[in-house]
């Protein structure tokens, strides 16, 4: 049985590196760029097959050059039939 593990991050980076990264988080599988503001924050999707896949992912979006931060938002996964949303 396959799993679903859907995560929301917001990247953060500095307006003169936001096309750079913008790509390369493009260009890794199961993720996606849906949004970015000229200020330097991009909004990724994750599309993983569990949660354990989601967490290396944001780690090594995090430990990319020109990456300021990385903040999970919010995860899906079907393996637990729930939603986890960090607190506001």
């Amino acid at each position: 049985m396959s799993n679903l593990c859907i995560s929301s991050l917001v990247v953060r980076t500095k307006p003169s590196s936001l096309p750079a990264v913008s790509d390369r988080i493009d260009a890794l599988q199961e993720a996606e760029v849906y949004g970015a503001s000229e200020d330097g924050r991009l909004v990724v999707v994750l599309d993983t097959s569990d949660n354990r896949k989601a967490a290396d992912m944001i780690t090594d979006i995090q430990n990319q050059p020109d990456i300021l931060s990385a903040t999970l938002i919010y995860q899906y996964d079907d393996q637990f039939g729930n939603q986890v949303e960090a607190p506001a």
